[in-house]
């Protein structure tokens, strides 16, 4: 997260504003067309869990197989399209300074290829979800943001056109990525191994449930990168640089609550395949819990960042460069992803029974209203934001939507979701506002205001979620926890009793 947010700091001024927001631009493009890899991702993850569920060792291989198809299918599909309708777009519709518009159609070419090999890498990234090897899953993703990390230091130094090299070495990093994942999953997991294998039944299994999928993926992408381009007809890229900064911020922030997530998302797919009609017992309980958990992540990450947008927007960027409307922006996006983190340990509860139709046909289409309404009052004349506020109303209303389902696919009680996630998370919200608005309104604009409301938050919000927001059970476990942690360290301790070169040499070992 903190490497993520250094490189937007360089990007931005390597490539300045208005190159930095044609490759927002551009990149949404391209996104508009991904929106088919997501729904296929989902679906893996979904058949890959459910047969590890049930431990039938042949299927999953079977499965696998025919998911590599899909997506090298898919990949070629999204080739297709971003050549053909996506291509004419960019020549036609896009608002790009002309001197830089060979430079933006580099970016365009190269984000496609950025593209593919993305989703070709997809079934092997599930399967280790799947499989729950989150270390390895930890340490790829590190090496990923190094990488990153490392091309934005050559930017500075090659001399070449800024925006070009940029998106060939972004490139370059994925195909890069794509092998290490790839090779450890075919390394690790029998079933990467590839042998051609064809069931039309299973085909139409898996395509059948990403059909319904279909329509929330769409729903999602046109929230984020259909405003994008709807913003760049009504403004210039200056305004999809604002715009870019806030979801750099958003994707820190959510890759960090994303991945605590992808921990759990297996564990209730694998629940439910073990145990479909249990709906109070161990699904349900961690889906109460995983809702809370993420909630209370978001939330104390967020809030430092809530308060103090402004500043930390001008130290992080250097005040001169920071784009006109990111600190609206900025909060209004966090705020609307606080709104929706509740919503993912719903969203892998309901695809897990595979019932998903009516959910997808009703939800999907609350959250398609994002375009329309926000068009609607762009053309009325209001300022841009208007577009965030109508997010975070149609996120509140999708996740009512979702409650509905829960209570009849699943049997969800309501009352109880209401007063073991809805109450506390409540009562955590509150208490822990009070700390971080009293040093902001009581002491001037500097670094340490900045430091204090990031230290009283957190302190705060420890003492605050352990006793009010925690169940005696879940603080009981989470007691054990640290206690196991520290006798385990004091163990280490005792071992590496006999100074540094030894603990040295342990270290090592």
């Amino acid at each position: 997260m903190l490497i993520t947010l250094y490189i937007t700091r360089v990007l931005l001024n390597v490539l300045g504003k208005s190159d930095y927001g044609t490759y927002e631009v551009v990149g949404s493009i391209v996104a508009m067309f991904a929106f088919l890899s997501s729904t296929m991702a989902t679906a893996a993850q979904r058949f890959f869990a459910m047969e590890l569920g049930v431990e039938n060792h042949t299927k999953l291989k079977q499965i696998f197989n025919i998911n590599v198809l899909i997506f090298v299918g898919l990949a070629l599909v999204i080739l297709v399209l971003a050549e053909t309708v996506g291509w004419w777009y960019f020549n036609n519709k896009l608002n790009i300074p002309p001197d830089r518009f060979e430079a933006a159609a580099w970016v365009y070419q190269f984000s496609v290829f950025t593209s593919m090999v993305s989703i070709i890498t997809i079934p092997y990234m599930a399967i280790i979800t799947a499989r729950e090897h989150m270390q390895a899953y930890a340490y790829l993703g590190i090496i990923e943001v190094i990488l990153k990390l490392g091309i934005v230091f050559v930017l500075i130094y090659l001399p070449i056109d800024k925006l070009k090299l940029y998106a060939i070495l972004a490139f370059s990093i994925q195909v890069l990525v794509s092998l290490l994942y790839i090779g450890y999953s075919t390394r690790k997991f029998p079933e990467c191994r590839l042998q051609y294998y064809w069931n039309k039944t299973m085909f139409n299994d898996v395509f059948g449930f990403s059909s319904w999928s279909l329509i929330g993926a769409l729903a999602m992408t046109i929230r984020s990168k259909g405003i994008d381009l709807l913003l760049n007809s009504f403004f210039d890229e200056l305004m999809n640089a604002a715009r870019g900064i806030a979801y750099r911020v958003y994707n820190a922030l959510y890759l960090f609550v994303h991945n605590f997530f992808t921990a759990i998302r297996p564990q209730l797919i694998k629940s439910y395949s073990a145990d479909p009609n249990d709906n109070s017992g161990e699904m349900m309980q961690l889906v109460f819990q995983s809702s809370k958990f993420c909630y209370y992540l978001m939330w104390v990450l967020s809030l430092p960042i809530l308060v103090e947008t402004q500043a930390i927007l001008d130290i992080w960027l250097k005040e001169d460069v920071v784009p006109d409307y990111a600190v609206i922006f900025t909060r209004l996006i966090i705020i609307n992803a606080i709104v929706e983190t509740l919503a993912h340990p719903f969203i892998a509860s309901i695809q897990a029974t595979g019932k998903i139709k009516k959910y997808q046909i009703v939800t999907g289409s609350i959250i398609l209203l994002n375009l329309p309404l926000s068009y609607l009052f762009l053309r009325l004349g209001f300022a841009p934001q208007i577009t965030m506020y109508v997010s975070i109303m149609i996120t509140t209303i999708a996740h009512f939507s979702r409650i509905y389902f829960m209570s009849k696919l699943l049997r969800m009680n309501i009352l109880n979701y209401i007063k073991q996630v809805i109450f506390p998370i409540l009562w955590v919200t509150i208490f822990t506002l009070l700390f971080p608005l009293f040093f902001y309104h009581y002491f001037n604009s500097s670094l340490w205001r900045i430091v204090g409301v990031v230290v009283v938050t957190v302190l705060s919000s420890v003492f605050i979620v352990y006793f009010i927001g925690l169940e005696k059970t879940e603080r009981e476990t989470l007691k054990g926890f640290v206690m196991r942690s520290f006798a385990k360290y004091k163990r280490y301790l005792a071992k590496t009793k006999g100074g540094l070169i030894d603990k040295l040499k342990h270290f090592i070992s």
